[in-house]
């Protein structure tokens, strides 16, 4: 086998690749016998088909077989041989083969550049200071008795604003297609600003035991699919109302919402957990500075096929979000190709990140461990309620753990970085 490397544009290369004819003939023949074997041919018993009358009926077949088969194990073992790994699967451009002539292949592949990161140790940084202020502390507490709140029933009056409709929908649609409803359990704050306008006109004012029925006609943009351009007929009957009410913030709601003694401990706590969320956020500031300048220093070529992944993570995220908030990406006024290409220097700067703490991590000796690995497995099986052994199954599936050690040994490439730089507060 002969094998040739050629460096093309960027982290491009060509490989040509020469298979000896004999050995392309002799596999030819090998392949044809294992034919007169198990191939079926009127007039013939299996495994008694003379090779000719194989050849004669069998031969394009087996040729395309052969060299498609050839083609594979030999591209492989010529980029073991040079040592190559390629971002992606090297893609076939031209494949020549006559018999008795050697069998000749060209590829093309993208390969990761060498990068050697330089002065990245004790790099200087200066983030914007978070403080931590009282009104912070008082508007967590504030929030924390919010939630301790309780719903209490209320006689004697008609809905108001800011109370709490108990009661039944029905709906039915009358301009466009959609599910009706009959009956379906409703708990809405009245005038609530996320309320459509004609829920809140409704319900105002209502008493328990009334019903009400109204029209409502959504606009062509409304933000859930399901509803845009539709007209809807609905009927609400309030069974009760109900009052949030807002426990003082005292030493009673300390000892309610966690063990604390008292109210001073709670807001102890609150201002140590606001003070470690404030560190965190100065931590990514710099995390994201450090990096920033990094790739400033080291304009290292990127692969093409890394950017055009890294897009297509990029762009998913947003038709995710889409899909989220009940929007159709297929129907959304979003031209695809203007927004792949907005977010293509940013993409170019994480790639080119990612080889840049790749390189540091190479340098430095830095690795992940099957113990990490696993602590990140069960971090993650706890946000999903699910088994550490079923995350790892499914990214095994999907040939991810390679990519999950990897993202590992990056993040803590981040962290040597800043845990070894000089981080000031802007004013100090």
């Amino acid at each position: 086998m002969k094998v040739v490397v050629n460096e093309l544009e960027g982290c491009k290369r060509g490989l040509q690749v020469e298979i000896p004819g004999d050995v392309v003939s002799g596999e030819l023949e090998r392949t044809l016998r294992e034919y007169s074997r198990r191939a079926r041919v009127p007039g013939f018993r299996q495994g008694h088909i003379p090779i000719e009358v194989v050849r004669r009926r069998f031969g394009r077949e087996v040729r395309e077989e052969v060299v498609g088969r050839m083609v594979r194990e030999y591209a492989a073992r010529a980029l073991e041989e040079k040592r190559l790994h390629p971002v992606q699967a090297p893609v076939l451009d031209d494949v020549k083969y006559e018999s008795g002539s050697p069998l000749v292949f060209r590829a093309t592949f993208e390969v990761r550049p060498p990068v050697t990161v330089s002065d990245y140790r004790q790099m200087a940084v200066t983030v914007a200071p978070r403080e931590v202020t009282a009104d912070m502390v008082e508007g967590t507490l504030a929030r924390i008795a919010d939630r301790a709140a309780k719903l209490e029933t209320l006689e004697g009056r008609p809905l108001q604003k800011g109370d709490f409709a108990v009661g039944s929908l029905s709906c039915r649609f009358i301009k466009g297609k959609g599910r009706d409803l009959q009956d379906e359990p409703l708990m809405l704050e009245a005038g609530a600003e996320d309320n459509h306008p004609d829920f809140n006109a409704a319900i105002l004012g209502m008493n328990p035991g009334e019903s009400r029925s109204f029209e409502t006609t959504y606009p062509e943009d409304y933000n859930a699919e399901a509803l845009k351009g539709r007209t809807v007929a609905y009927t609400i009957t309030l069974k009760e109302i109900k009052k949030k009410v807002v426990p003082p913030i005292d030493d009673d709601l300390a000892k309610e919402v966690g063990s604390f003694g008292s109210l001073e401990e709670l807001r102890s706590a609150v201002r140590a957990d606001l003070e470690k969320q404030a560190r965190a956020a100065e931590r990514i500031e710099a995390k994201n500075k450090i990096v920033s300048e990094l790739v400033a220093r080291h304009p290292v070529q990127v692969p093409d096929a890394l950017v055009e992944e890294e897009l297509d993570r990029r762009l998913e995220m947003i038709v995710t979000e889409m899909v989220r908030r009940g929007m159709d990406p297929t129907k959304a006024p979003v031209k695809w190709r203007e927004e792949r290409e907005k977010a293509r220097p940013a993409a170019i700067d994480s790639v080119r990140a990612t080889l840049i703490l790749e390189a540091i991590a190479l340098q430095e000796g830095i690795d992940a461990s099957e113990d990490e690995v696993n602590e990140w497995l069960r971090e993650e099986a706890k946000r999903h309620s699910t088994s550490a052994a079923a995350i790892k199954q499914r990214l095994a599936e999907n040939s991810r753990l390679t990519a999950l050690r990897a993202q590992i040994v990056r993040e803590k490439s981040l962290d040597f970085l800043v845990d070894g730089a000089t981080i000031t507060r802007e004013g100090n």
